[in-house]
């Protein structure tokens, strides 16, 4: 199993809410060229296109990223309701959670996050 791990350098202290809330406007930086990054990136990118070209590159189907491959050392489901990847999420048929808040969109930080790749 693909695993990968990722920093998220962000001077804003997270708390226990904030876990469970999507992290908007997060920009993904990737930690190496390795064929797990290049799928968690892709997934990231949140376009169908750069999914779908990635998989094709990495001879992967759908079945392997959203069951196998973990992104940040959370599941791809995980990842994508995370980070509010919903484009991913419709592509890779991955039911996101619904939920409702309300964002102060000109407060809204963007954390950089490393995407690292490493196995288990």
């Amino acid at each position: 199993m693909i695993s990968f791990k990722a920093t998220l350098y962000s001077t804003v202290l997270l708390g226990a809410a904030t876990l469970t809330a999507p992290v908007m406007a997060a920009t993904f930086v990737a930690a190496d060229s390795s064929p797990g990054t290049q799928a968690c990136m892709a997934v990231a990118s949140n376009k169908r296109l750069t999914l779908l070209r990635t998989m094709k590159n990495l001879r992967i189907d759908k079945h392997v990223i959203s069951k196998k491959l973990l992104c940040n050392d959370l599941s791809v489901g995980d990842f994508v309701t995370l980070y509010d990847l919903n484009k991913s999420a419709q592509f890779l048929n991955i039911e996101a959670s619904t939920s409702t808040s309300i964002r102060d969109l000109a407060k809204v930080n963007k954390p950089l996050v490393v995407i690292m790749a490493g196995s288990k």
